[in-house]
């Protein structure tokens, strides 16, 4: 009865409002999901802590009503989301609401479902689970641990491709055609104030990328973004679930792409996403707005934390979904093309004068079993200009006999694969299987050196082949490179009749030939990174050489590593892992080298290889330090060391012990890193390493001058660049003269001091690296500051402030502020001197830093002559 649906309506608003009013009070980001779109969520929760997200972020299914109480409390129907709920993008929390009560209650659906042997149909909500205004915060630190833990865990991640597109004009492909009225909606919404915002949606094939590709490179399209035009590939329609792109992952390769250095991004995802939303107010406060286009995304959890906050950035989202509910966004639905322009599209592809645009009604029926459908249509196009005796009449029987053997498929869908099952018959035979086997490669994007590995035959040969496909738009040249990229659709089509058609032993022997060459090549990278290149000449000229090729290949050496899991393939699946994490460090994407080395543990784990379990938790622990997940890094470590002792093993107790002490440094105390790092130099020396031994007297030094011994910590860092240089690791050698140049520092002997800082820059300079860069001013300006160069210190630290203060790194950034306090107290500008004490020691209070608080305020006393210091805000 209609009175019935419009109370039960009310009753389940009511639910959704109290729990939205609830969570927008405590200040979450909330937003309703579109009931279309409906997987058994009501809600999508940004998680905040102090008004800023976190990068975390959650689903609520919410229940209202009599139904859902029990006699000890509630339940809630699993129905047939149970998959849904378990494997979710996002964790799933469940929300009854009493109506009677007006109580709301909750449960971790997600949690209950992954612990859970079978599928349950109800799921209990206990009574003592009440959510309210007194445990909202508890409630969301569960929710938070949750999403780390489940994150942890989580090793399949893809990483994001993201572009910064240029604004040179460009000519559409010929099978561009049409769209002009869709081109000028989405510049117009762009051009607009208030929100600036775009979906461009439609089924599979469309042309939504193509669309919005043509839209970014135009040149009006920068004048109007002059902070950038990005775009981000989300990956949503991957027949794996895994390989969905995250919010987590996206973060640090957009803040890249809107010019962070490497080294100022931050590691962990919350820092991360804060920096990005920074970089994105300060670029529209200063009238430079970007514009970021996240293609292929199936599920608004997927972009929702990525979203700007400063309406005069733009955003265009592609989907085949409806997605849920966004803000100000604009939707622009993509249809196929019209008759006229499918033919339009023909005439443009085929040569103007070929005899077969004469009669056009064939080559109409053709656009019509294509469902006009612009990849279809192109392909079609494409296979009759590649064969000028192909008669249309004769391809309109082949697609027509092709049109329902991949009745699998939705209906959008359909005529795609069929045109693509035509394209692989009217192939040259002897091209049909090798267009099979590429897609045995893992990425849909490769160089030619990997094609030819993947298709056996040598690099000439495989670029007559990849040519050849190209005209049959089965791939496409990268261009100004010699790589080459499949369509996601060509590929996952590849893909399906490679397994039809190739034997199992046919694709594992071209995959191993691939896997070898990423793995020769990561090696050979990764010794260069470490100072220790092989060869003659080396495969790689410089580090920056080294550098490069990892940023090109990165996503295709994680994509090989987990299919060479898949193919029980362990040892190359350690390998590759190991061989990236050097690369992953540098990059500053903890994150990511934790997943590498977790990888390789496994790896090692299965193949009962204790050795290379010990290195692979060596490098677990050095990534969750990095992610200062102290207690972790040092559990983990400790078990290593145990590993490397019970089997003798002294190059991997070195490792261990160097790890440890480091670990051990950061989180309890310098003195207590002393012995531990005093060890670590004599397995090094036991070992006769001298890599080792450079790093764990680089590391003894910095635990030697942090408990304020300087003598002992200065002729620990002269000893290590010795052996730092001899094994020409120079991002060591450069952390080894600075931490030489500080101790010096605190001896007294400042020239000697400078000199060593001085070093420390031509090295640092050398290996890219930003972060050693301004630590070595910071230190070179309280140096200055001692022998009073108050002009040389101020640049040095100015320097040093603006650097910290960009990368949010609150403990140095607090330490330069004390700097220069001191620096104006000496330059007899009081006034001034303790703005900047008062800043550092909010930030010192607010770190927990009791130490350097109490140095701060003797310092301020002394300067105001009082007795305290009043905890004010700066």
């Amino acid at each position: 009865m209609p009175a019935s649906v419009t109370r039960n309506r009310r009753i389940e608003r009511a639910g959704v409002n109290a729990l939205r009013a609830l969570l927008e009070e405590h200040d979450q980001i909330v937003q309703e999901i579109d009931g279309g779109n409906d997987f058994g969520e009501d809600l999508f929760v940004m998680l905040t802590r102090g008004g800023e997200r976190t990068g975390a972020s959650i689903t609520v299914q919410v229940k209202s009503g009599d139904k859902y109480k029990r006699a000890n409390g509630y339940a809630i129907p699993v129905d047939a989301h149970a998959s849904d709920w378990r494997n979710a993008l996002l964790p799933v929390f469940g929300v009854v609401f009493d109506v009677g009560s007006r109580q709301l209650f909750w449960v971790n659906l997600t949690e209950a479902l992954e612990s859970s042997k079978d599928a349950p149909t109800w799921i209990p909500v206990p009574r003592k689970q009440e959510l309210h205004a007194g445990n909202l915060d508890s409630f969301l630190e569960v929710a938070h641990t949750f999403v780390e833990k489940r994150a942890s865990r989580h090793t399949g991640e893809t990483a994001l491709q993201v572009t910064r597109v240029s604004g040179t004009s460009r000519a559409a492909p010929p099978w561009f055609v049409g769209r002009s009225q869709e081109r000028q909606a989405i510049k117009a919404k762009l051009a607009k104030s208030g929100a600036r915002r775009v979906l461009v949606s439609g089924m599979a094939g469309v042309g939504k990328t193509s669309l919005v590709d043509w839209v970014a490179g135009e040149p009006d399209t920068h004048a109007v973004f002059s902070g950038g035009v990005i775009v981000a590939d989300m990956h949503g329609f991957s027949v794996n679930r895994e390989h969905m792109a995250r919010a987590g992952t996206a973060y640090a390769p957009l803040l890249s792409a809107l010019g962070a250095p490497a080294v100022e991004i931050p590691r962990d995802v919350e820092s991360q996403a804060a920096l990005y939303h920074r970089t994105l107010d300060t670029l529209g406060a200063s009238g430079s707005p970007a514009l970021l286009v996240f293609d292929n995304v199936a599920e608004l959890s997927q972009v929702a934390e990525l979203l700007p906050r400063w309406t005069t950035h733009g955003v265009i989202i592609t989907s085949r979904s409806r997605l849920g509910i966004i803000e100000g966004v604009e939707t622009i639905k993509l249809e196929c093309l019209d008759p006229a322009e499918s033919e339009v599209l023909f005439g443009k592809t085929l040569s103007p004068g070929d005899n077969r645009l004469r009669d056009p009604r064939p080559l109409r029926e053709v656009s019509e079993l294509c469902g006009h459908l612009p990849l279809a249509l192109s392909v079609s196009a494409a296979i009759m200009k590649e064969d000028p005796d192909l008669d249309p009449a004769e391809l309109l029987t082949e697609l027509a006999a092709e049109k329902t053997r991949l009745d699998v498929l939705q209906f959008g869908d359909t005529a795609v694969r069929a045109a693509l099952h035509v394209s692989l018959i009217r192939l040259d035979e002897s091209l049909r299987a090798p267009f099979c086997r590429l897609s045995i490669h893992p990425g849909s994007q490769m160089s030619e050196q990997v094609a030819a590995a993947v298709l056996g035959e040598d690099d000439r040969q495989a670029r007559s082949v990849l040519r050849r496909l190209g005209q049959a738009s089965l791939v496409s040249r990268v261009p100004g490179s010699s790589r080459w990229r499949m369509h996601d659709l060509v590929h996952l089509f590849s893909a399906e009749q490679c397994h039809m058609t190739i034997s199992e032993d046919e694709r594992r022997l071209a995959f191993s030939r691939v896997a070898e060459l990423y793995y020769q090549a990561s090696h050979d990278a990764d010794l260069t990174l470490r100072g220790m290149p092989e060869g003659n000449p080396p495969r790689f000229g410089s580090l920056g050489d080294a550098l490069s090729w990892f940023d090109t290949e990165c996503v295709n050496l994680q994509a090989t590593s987990r299919q060479a899991r898949e193919f029980g393939m362990t040892e190359l699946t350690f390998m590759l892992s190991m061989n990236l994490i050097v690369f992953l460090d540098l990059k500053g994407r903890a994150s990511e080298a934790l997943q590498s080395a977790q990888t390789a543990y496994e790896a090692a784990h299965h193949e009962r290889d204790a050795e290379r379990q010990v290195r692979a938790l060596n490098n677990v622990g050095t990534a969750l330090t990095s992610l200062r997940r102290f207690e972790d890094a040092i559990r983990t470590l400790t078990k290593a060391l145990a590993i490397a002792e019970r089997i003798g093993f002294l190059d991997g107790q070195c490792d261990a012990t160097i790890s440890l002490g480091t670990a051990v440094r950061q989180h309890r105390s310098p003195a207590e890193a002393i012995p531990i790092l005093i060890e670590a130099v004599q397995l090094a020396r036991r070992n006769r390493d001298i890599n080792d031994l450079g790093t764990s007297l680089t590391n003894l030094g910095n635990a030697y001058r942090e408990a304020g011994r300087s003598g002992p910590a200065a002729k620990a860092f002269a000893e290590s660049i010795q052996y730092h240089r001899a094994s020409g690791n120079r991002w060591k050698e450069a952390s080894a003269h600075a931490g030489l140049g500080t101790a010096l520092s605190q001896l007294g002997q400042l020239e000697q001091a400078v000199k060593s800082f001085q070093t420390a820059f031509i090295a640092y300079r050398e290996v890219q690296d930003e972060f050693g860069i301004h630590l070595n001013y910071m230190n070179l300006g309280n140096a200055q500051l001692a022998m009073g160069r108050l002009k040389d210190a101020r640049h040095s630290l100015q320097l040093a402030h603006r650097y910290f203060r960009d990368i949010s790194n609150e403990h140095h950034g607090a330490a330069t502020l004390a700097l220069l306090g001191a620096l104006e107290w000496m330059s007899d500008n009081p006034s001034q001197a303790q703005v900047h004490y008062k800043a550092a020691l909010h930030l010192y209070r607010k770190l927990g830093d009791q130490q350097a608080v109490a140095t701060v305020e003797g310092s301020l006393r002394e300067m105001l002559g009082v007795p305290t210091i009043p905890e004010d805000h700066p």
